[in-house]
């Protein structure tokens, strides 16, 4: 459902981002709401599909153990009903924090968070080695976020 968005929706958005942990009363405050005129357009803009969830950014690099790993994939087939399987198997196992459909050399993006390389091998080996709908796949190995509020 496409809404138009006022600066009023644009500014609750930037917040949001910032700090999903506001309370109705700050959010209002900011951009000078009522807290519940703040609280309904929230639920507007996720009611219309913007506002997708929240997260929780964690500062301390050693609380966040593991190894994350970027995942590209080249679709043996790119139609709906392809990229859709591929999503309802691959996409739904924990080890993917995100999944993006992508233009250019690769067909998909996955953000995969796992323990070590030996679950990473479990991954690939159970998840897209044995998948019919991946014809080739590359990865690439995060070292360390350049991003100073990224987990």
């Amino acid at each position: 459902m496409a809404i138009a968005l006022d600066d009023r929706d644009q500014r609750i958005l930037t917040l949001l981002e910032a700090d999903a942990w506001l309370s109705y009363v700050e959010l209002g405050g900011q951009v000078n709401l009522s807290a519940s005129a703040a609280q309904r357009r929230v639920e507007r803009l996720i009611s219309a599909g913007i506002i997708r969830g929240a997260r929780t950014v964690i500062d301390k690099p050693e609380a966040v153990s593991g190894l994350t790993v970027f995942l590209l994939a080249e679709l043996t087939s790119e139609t709906t009903q392809s990229l859709q399987r591929f999503t309802a198997t691959v996409g739904a196992q924990p080890e993917v924090v995100e999944a993006w459909y992508v233009a250019g050399e690769s067909d998909v993006l996955l953000k995969l968070h796992l323990a070590d390389l030996p679950a990473y091998d479990r991954f690939v080996e159970a998840h897209i080695n044995s998948s019919l709908l991946v014809g080739r796949f590359k990865t690439l190995t995060a070292l360390r976020s350049l991003a100073p509020d990224a987990a």
